[in-house]
């Protein structure tokens, strides 16, 4: 089994994931029309897939740089910060960004149920993440060769530490 580092990088998937992420942005704004908050049930419906959809797309321009430019690599220090700022602008563009340009379109409509809908939606993609966190690691299978992913040899350590 390949560790992250180890993967053949694969620059296609990435400069797809990211192509793709752009037309979905570029057709959830479409959909999503002007940022006037939704007078009436249908426009706040088709300002939400709109909102959704352009979500989808944010989040695969970050997954497809974060597969052009670390997965594949050895990890270096620009590396690590550049997959740490894109793990935080997803997090910021998931828990800040879009929920608060969902309320403020739904300004119009009865507030009370966005916030309930929002507040449920958070607690169970909480609930998911920490259910995935928590699974047990998969295991690996036994090593045939004497030699570590490192190119050193493996010895046993006699209870030195060493």
């Amino acid at each position: 089994m390949l560790r992250l580092g180890e993967q053949k990088p694969h620059r296609g998937r990435g400069l797809v994931t990211v192509v793709f992420g752009v037309v979905l942005f570029v057709v959830g704004m479409l959909v999503a029309g002007p940022s006037t908050p939704a007078a009436t049930a249908s426009q706040a419906v088709a300002a939400s897939i709109g909102i959704a959809v352009v979500l989808g797309g944010s989040l695969l321009v970050l997954l497809g740089a974060a597969h052009l430019w670390v997965v594949g690599h050895p990890m270096t220090w620009p590396r690590s910060l550049l997959a740490a700022v894109l793990a935080v602008a997803a997090l910021l563009l998931g828990f800040v960004v879009f929920p608060s340009w969902w309320l403020s379109s739904m300004r119009g409509i009865d507030p009370k149920w966005a916030k309930d809908l929002v507040s449920l939606l958070y607690i169970l993609a909480l609930f998911a993440t920490i259910g995935h966190l928590l699974r047990e690691p998969v295991e690996g299978g036994p090593r045939t060769s004497g030699v570590s992913a490192y190119g050193r040899t493996l010895v046993r350590g006699g209870g030195s530490g060493r």
